[in-house]
Order: C-alpha cells, then sequence, then structure tokens
C-alpha cells in the first residue's frame, strides 16, 4: 500500500488541467451537538470529489481484508485533522474563538460509489450554555486550495437544537475582485494565501435567547 501523507495529500490528484483555485471540492454535512442545552461539539461528513477520492479508495482496495492497516489510515487523517483544528473555527457572542479537544469521536472513511466519505465528532473544550447566547461556525480550507461547502440549507441539521435557538446557513459575498484573484492562482504556487479561505466560507449561526 502507498504511504498516506496528510489529509489533503489525496486531494493532489486532481485534474492537472484546472489551474485557478479552488482545485478540490468537499460538500459538507454538519450536526451541531447538543447535551442539557449546552453546545458540546459538532459532527460532521465530508464528501471528497471523484478525482480526490481515487487514491484513496485505491488504498481501501489494497487493504479491505486487514483492518488494522485500514484504521491505521482512518487513525492518520485524524491525526491530521485534529492538527489543523479540524478545518473549523467557532466564535461566540463576543467574537472569541472557541477551543476544541484533541480527542474526536466517532470517526472513519468509507467507500461511497466513486467518492470518499469522511465523518467524525469534534468536541468543545468547555461545552457553551445556549441561552442568550450566539455562535459563528466556519469550515475551510485557509489557502481555499480545496473548496469546502454546503449544497444548501438541509446540509446543517439543526434538530438538536433547544426550542429557544434559531439555526440557518448563510453564504458569503464575495466581491468580484477577490473571485478573480483566486481564479489567477496557479496550483503550483508555493506561497500559500491563509486568509483566502475564510472570504469564501459559509457560515453557520446559531442564534439562542
Amino acid at each position: 500500500m502507498k504511504k498516506f501523507f496528510l489529509f489533503f495529500t489525496a486531494l493532489l490528484a486532481f485534474n492537472q488541467q484546472v489551474q485557478a483555485h479552488p482545485h478540490a471540492f468537499i460538500g459538507m454535512r454538519t450536526t451541531p451537538l447538543v447535551e442539557h442545552d449546552k453546545l458540546k461539539g459538532f459532527s460532521v461528513q465530508w464528501l471528497l470529489d471523484e478525482a480526490s477520492s481515487a487514491e484513496l479508495l485505491y488504498d481501501l482496495q489494497v487493504v479491505h481484508n486487514d483492518p488494522t492497516a485500514k484504521q491505521s489510515i482512518v487513525d492518520e487523517m485524524i491525526k491530521n485533522t485534529v492538527s489543523e483544528h479540524y478545518f473549523s473555527y467557532l466564535y461566540d457572542k463576543q467574537g472569541n474563538r472557541v477551543k476544541y479537544t484533541s480527542q474526536p469521536a466517532n470517526y472513519d472513511i468509507k467507500a461511497v460509489g466513486n467518492h470518499i466519505l469522511y465523518h467524525f465528532d469534534f468536541f468543545l473544550s468547555q461545552p457553551q450554555t445556549l441561552v442568550d447566547n450566539e455562535f459563528v461556525l466556519m469550515i475551510y480550507d485557509p489557502t481555499y486550495y480545496v473548496s469546502m461547502y454546503y449544497d444548501n440549507k438541509s446540509a446543517v441539521d439543526f434538530s438538536q437544537l433547544p426550542a429557544n435557538c434559531h439555526g440557518d446557513m448563510v453564504d458569503q459575498t464575495v466581491d468580484e475582485k477577490t473571485k478573480q484573484y483566486a481564479k489567477s492562482l496557479d496550483k503550483t504556487q508555493r506561497e500559500a494565501d491563509f486568509s483566502l479561505g475564510k472570504e469564501f466560507a459559509q457560515k453557520v449561526i446559531l442564534q439562542c435567547q
């Protein structure tokens, strides 16, 4: 089996003819996790595009009779995801960034047709009260090399929120100058712009009375 490197290494198999950012795509689904009227974390599912899934699908085929080898692939993926703070940025009502634990749960990958589905739960260091509070969650690759996106509002499941809370998913308004800048970036560019991904990131908003 080929060695699995960093999580996004699998995405480097994307079509070499594509030049503009983004170069790969991950469709997301997100569920806020609530316990005793406190936000404790999020459950996420990431569906990689076909080109990005190819190498991982190959690896899964090679190890399909070896659960230990498969688990090592999954463990390497989640290790690198944790090191990037789950590519997730959560802010409270005061605009303070909320920290996470380094112990995710329920993580795995599986083949779904020609795609890889990667899912895991991650947790806040301290559960946050859902009374007179507001949170904004953005999940993105800071360089915008990979577009991480929700297809529509139903991709976020707010069913665990208490009655005093309302959830919504909103798209970013990106000006034409920023769009053109992203299109101008070549995938071989060595100096990544770590501010670009945030400009395109959709927002999951939790508002509680």
